[in-house]
């Protein structure tokens, strides 16, 4: 070889191996920073499922925002003694097929709580700690726990301040009167100050053409921009400049941070490792639907059924969290139970050109009163959308004929089509 083939050789070799010495020190002073830093939880690990062996199973992290006020202004936030489950967020990992899923549940939320009742998810924390939480949780959503990580308001300012702040884009000028958020318009950096604010804004406001307006100003408004944040801040911490001080920011955050003993004693290293594939653009985020109700006059959540069902099962599955959540429904049977002459056939033909088959047109045994689809356990979902079709009507799980999707048996809310 010539001399300067073998020199350039030599020094790739050379460069090679420091980038791997460096990238291990880089995440031996994380995992070092970590377990000095971090407060390992030992009551919580008898209520955590056991952490899958291989990579093919996913992992599910309980995320809790803590809404400790320790070490963060109290003019911003108030004094309040003590901490609730103010954020409550569910991942999914799939390391082997190199994506994650972010499921929030809006902390109103009302759920049986073991022991307790009813009552809004966030006061299960309140009631047992990390582990009554951890088990009214996966009661809800009927996936196994494996790891609990905690992270109070402080924790989370000091990361955003400790990675430079967070890019967000604002298409208007925005502001919190509570949260003390208060930002213009355009591409703004938030430090961590701001960043709190934002994601515990409950009072959102934009200013549109003069006036301040509320956006979004609502429980769900407040778990999307929480997610818009989450993913702003991985987006940060991809950045080479920011990998450099690894070890600085896992001991700023850590110090703010309570996770399972498990945890506190695996492997960061390897855990990120196995997770390296896995970035901002392979995260789909979501919220759990639920509609506002009130119960012994406190406003709460419930579950938005079937969305809320369908949102579960594709969390469970790892399926895309904006699919439709069951078999779609293409053959549909049209039978006229309301005695109106050829009001079958008319619906058949509006069906047809909303893209449904129509398999059978005919007359129902017995009359009904409210117009009512038939489907299968699968198809509740897509059946609720066959219901917004029609405009009227309600779904009911039943047995279907063979070879068809969903049967329409029309009562007397059922009038002309409207063309």
């Amino acid at each position: 070889m010539p001399r300067w083939l073998k020199v350039s050789v030599l020094s790739i070799l050379l460069l090679a191996n420091a980038a791997v010495v460096g990238a291990w020190w880089l995440m031996d002073s994380a995992d070092t920073a970590f377990r000095e830093n971090a407060q390992s939880l030992e009551e919580v690990v008898p209520e955590l499922d056991a952490r899958p062996a291989g990579p093919t199973e996913p992992m599910y992290f309980l995320l809790i925002g803590s809404d400790s006020r320790e070490g963060v202004d109290a003019k911003q936030f108030g004094d309040f003694e003590g901490a609730r489950g103010d954020v409550v967020m569910v991942a999914r990992v799939d390391p082997d097929q190199g994506k994650a899923q972010i499921l929030s549940i809006p902390r109103d939320t009302w759920v049986p709580i073991e022991g307790h009742g009813e009552g809004k998810i966030n006061a299960a924390y309140a009631y047992g700690g990390p582990a009554l939480m951890v088990k009214t949780v996966r009661d809800l959503i009927g996936v196994p726990i494996h790891h609990y990580v905690e992270v109070d308001f402080a924790g989370f300012q000091a990361l955003v301040d400790e990675i430079g702040g967070v890019e967000m884009d604002f298409e208007n000028p925005a502001r919190d009167p509570k949260s003390k958020l208060d930002v213009p318009a355009g591409t703004v950096v938030l430090d961590g100050y701001q960043a709190l604010a934002y994601a515990r804004s409950r009072y959102y406001q934009e200013l549109r053409d003069g006036q301040w307006v509320s956006v979004d100003a609502t429980d769900i408004g407040r778990t999307q921009r929480q997610q818009a944040l989450v993913l702003a801040i991985l987006k940060r911490l991809k950045r080479p400049a920011t990998l450099a001080e690894t070890g600085d920011i896992v001991a700023s955050i850590a110090q703010h941070m309570t996770v399972d003993a498990a945890l506190a004693e695996s492997s960061l290293t390897q855990l990120a490792f196995s997770l390296r594939e896995i970035g901002p653009s392979d995260i789909e985020t979501a919220t759990l639907p639920t509609v506002g109700a009130t119960r012994g006059g406190a406003s709460i959540q419930v579950l938005e059924q079937p969305a809320a069902a369908a949102v579960l099962e594709a969390f469970r599955t790892g399926s895309s969290l904006d699919a439709d959540g069951g078999e779609a429904i293409v053959s549909v049977d049209v039978l006229n139970a309301n005695g109106i002459a050829g009001n079958a056939g008319r619906w058949a033909s509006r069906l047809r050109e909303l893209g449904y088959t129509v398999n059978r047109v005919d007359n129902a045994d017995e009359r009904e009163d409210t117009t009512v689809v038939v489907v299968g356990d699968d198809r509740v979902v897509a059946g609720e959308v066959l219901v917004d079709a029609l405009g009227f009507g309600a779904v009911e799980v039943g047995e279907v004929p063979e070879g068809v999707d969903a049967v329409v048996l029309l009562g007397a809310d059922a009038g002309d089509p409207v063309s």
